[in-house]
């Protein structure tokens, strides 16, 4: 072997092998236990009284299937990442476009603002949405109080109102993403093709629609499938905001509660539940590549 080769070896091997260890171990580790009993007694430290750690095949996942709380996890899971995404597409778009019109003036000092739910801790927004939905003290009730609504939705234990609340927390927390990419995809789009559209007549509803958004759709594509992977995997906001209320809403959180909210632990049918998880999520990105065609590149 030349030294060279030896050389390049050694310097990628530890990177290689961190990777492997931080990433690709956790994986694999997981999937086994979701392939056993493991429960709070016998993992990862076997106890006298627990049931010994053995395979057991595809029992968690029938069990998974099979029970309504993982059902109604997955289906709300699929309907939150339908409003929400196009809740912040939609935002997005309008965001950008208003940011490109060539009337508005000080648009550095707007972006600065814009982009602030990006710099805040997502731990700091949760609490202060938290308490601007309060149904007593909260500012969004006093509001409708004051607007004359007698009796405000109560937005952190009824369910309804809370899917809600959620979504438009999620629209705050991921609108910078989404206005950042479409920002820059109409900032490439050329002025001959507007100016052409305004010589053939089109109003600008008719350019926005039919020459600009045309031309920006794969990154408007692109930035949809990974937020609406960010939706697929929400977790720590209904977590935060109300883990009880939404046990049965967000699959991940349907599954951390399965490990972690049980009088018993069980590892095993959490880890279940997340691989089931991490396939189905696997299989819409592949599915949403295929049918975007983005692995194709900009046409």
């Amino acid at each position: 072997m030349k030294k060279r080769t030896i050389a390049a070896l050694a310097l990628i091997t530890p990177g290689l092998a961190a990777f492997l260890f931080f990433n690709i171990y956790p994986i694999v580790y997981s999937i086994y236990i979701a392939f056993t009993n493991a429960q709070l007694g016998n993992f990862p430290v076997q106890t006298p009284n627990a049931p010994p750690l053995k395979f057991v095949g595809l029992e968690n996942f029938r069990w998974a299937i099979s029970d309504p709380g993982f059902r109604s996890a997955f289906l709300w899971t699929w309907i939150f990442v339908a409003t929400s995404v196009t809740l912040k597409v939609l935002a997005g778009i309008f965001l950008s476009v208003l940011y490109n019109s060539e009337y508005v003036i000080g648009k550095s000092i707007y972006r600065a603002l814009l982009i602030i739910p990006w710099a805040l801790p997502l731990l700091f927004s949760i609490t202060v949405w938290r308490f601007m939905f309060d149904p007593v003290f909260g500012p969004v009730n006093i509001i409708l109080r004051d607007l004359g609504v007698s009796n405000p939705p109560d937005w952190m234990n009824n369910p309804f109102y809370g899917f809600i609340a959620l979504n438009i927390i999620e629209v705050w927390l991921a609108y910078p993403f989404m206005m950042t990419v479409i920002t820059s995809a109409l900032q490439a789009v050329p002025d001959i093709l507007v100016e052409a559209a305004i010589i053939d007549g089109a109003n600008y509803w008719q350019r926005l629609t039919r020459v600009v958004i045309p031309i920006v759709s794969k990154p408007i594509a692109f930035s949809t499938i990974l937020t609406s992977a960010a939706s697929f995997q929400y977790f720590l906001v209904p977590f935060l905001y109300n883990g009880t209320l939404f046990e049965e809403k967000f699959l991940l959180l349907y599954g951390y509660k399965r490990a972690f909210g049980a009088s018993i632990p069980s590892y095993g049918r959490a880890a279940a539940v997340l691989f089931i998880a991490t396939i189905v999520l696997a299989i819409y990105m592949l599915i949403s590549m295929k049918i975007t065609k983005l692995q194709e590149g900009a046409s």
